[in-house]
């Protein structure tokens, strides 16, 4: 998108996608108008926050003179504010109640994504570069610290206060692989073997401590979700990085055989594969989560309930795991395919990028990020529809705010900031 001179698109583009989410602010407060019969602050107060915060983003990147990815940022925008639309419907935004940080964890999200973009635009991600192999081992660091003092909660461990740091070993992560494929970019390059790297002596030590042992952190701790979500992470950018397809295919034969062995060993894995291929024969415990999404969604059919219409309550955990099926119910079939193709439009616009900018690692950065985030809406998309067995992913910028929404608004900032710094995507 080329802007004429003198021209300032990024209001524009907000506007619009503000503008896009109305009918759903309306529904859902003239749907909570009819059940209360009055206009309670705790409905319409987020969703006009909301508003407020994008127009203050918007002059705050206008202040700023950001010139990258508008029509990523915009479709960042229009997904946010529809997690905020589905989180008002669910009641986990009731300001009247005890305040929670998950109540300001949007605009949170925003001013962190603004720092974030304000510090590395320019080139400035060159900084992570060099300091890739410590990101790895502050991962093992965070992965080790749950391992010792944390404590498990529905599937997931946290440490005192019910936090979870885990979701920033995906950025951390990512860097390190970045950093490795652009140092080790000719091994990979040269394979001995289809899909088998030529072997160097700090590649492998590498690998063993950077990668492998967070992986065995994360089977310790039974985050097979976050372990599948890396992987798939790895595979991707090596072959990105190397121009060779054979690393997807070895690759996935190995994941499928590691992934075989440990479903095998693991109940817990085995419990979530038992229910993504038969949820009826627990319908009453381990497979009522699913049969109730999937009764949500086939109850919203092709247009929905209407948004205020439906019973998304009745899903376990609907505003964090299930909030696709909460909102399938009442947007119906149509509405998702909508809200498919903005995700779609977004993961585009980021593969994009990755693929205008010329700096190695600058390119495995944006290509990391954005794979993280679509394996991400993948895997928790596909498990609430059954087409994958479910692993816990949240959504991004619709489930519940909490580590998971910070960690997505981090890599915003790092995409844009890298969009901002001379690459062809969003001019």
């Amino acid at each position: 998108m080329k802007a004429r001179k003198g021209s300032n698109p990024e209001p524009a583009l907000l506007a619009w996608a503000v503008l896009a989410l109305l009918p759903a602010f309306a529904m859902v407060l003239l749907a909570r108008h009819e059940v209360s019969g009055a206009w309670e602050p705790r409905f319409y107060l987020p969703l006009g926050g909301y508003v407020i915060t994008v127009w203050v983003l918007g002059l705050a990147l206008k202040l700023v003179r950001f010139r990258g990815d508008r029509v990523l940022l915009a479709a960042a925008v229009f997904l946010a504010g529809l997690g905020v639309v589905a989180q008002v419907r669910l009641g986990t935004l009731d300001v009247t109640a005890q305040m929670r940080w998950a109540h300001y964890a949007v605009p949170a999200g925003w001013a962190l994504m603004l720092v974030v973009l304000v510090v590395f635009r320019g080139g400035r991600t060159r900084w992570l570069f060099v300091g890739f192999h410590p990101a790895a081992l502050l991962a093992v660091l965070v992965l080790g610290a749950l391992l010792a003092a944390g404590r498990r909660y529905r599937g997931g461990v946290f440490l005192e206060g019910n936090i979870n740091p885990i979701e920033v070993v995906k950025v951390l992560l990512v860097i390190y692989l970045a950093g490795l494929f652009t140092v080790y970019r000719k091994a990979f390059e040269r394979p001995l073997l289809p899909g088998v790297p030529a072997l160097e002596r700090g590649l492998v030590v590498s690998m063993t401590v950077c990668w492998l042992l967070p992986m065995a952190l994360l089977v310790v701790l039974r985050d097979l979700g976050l372990m599948v979500l890396l992987n798939a992470v790895l595979l991707v950018m090596a072959v990105l990085a190397s121009g060779r397809w054979s690393y997807l295919v070895t690759g996935l034969l190995w994941v499928g055989g590691a992934g075989a062995l440990l479903i095998h060993f693991m109940p817990h894995g085995s419990h979530r594969v038992a229910m993504w291929l038969n949820p009826f024969s627990d319908p009453t415990g381990r497979g009522w989560q699913v049969l109730q999404g999937l009764s949500a969604m086939a109850t919203g059919g092709w247009w929905g309930a209407g948004l205020g219409a439906g019973h998304p309550t009745a899903i376990p955990i609907a505003a964090s795991d299930f909030v696709y099926a909460a909102l399938a119910e009442e947007i119906g079939y149509v509405g998702c395919v909508l809200v498919v193709a903005v995700y779609l439009l977004f993961f585009y616009r980021g593969f994009r990028l990755a693929d205008s900018l010329r700096d190695p690692f600058a390119q495995g950065l944006a290509s990391g990020l954005i794979t993280v985030l679509a394996v991400q809406t993948l895997l928790n998309v596909g498990g609430v529809t059954k087409a994958l067995p479910l692993t816990g992913i949240t959504l991004p910028f619709l489930s519940l705010g909490g580590s998971s929404l910070l960690i997505s608004f981090v890599m915003l900032g790092l995409l844009l900031a890298l969009s901002d710094a001379g690459g062809k995507a969003g001019r």
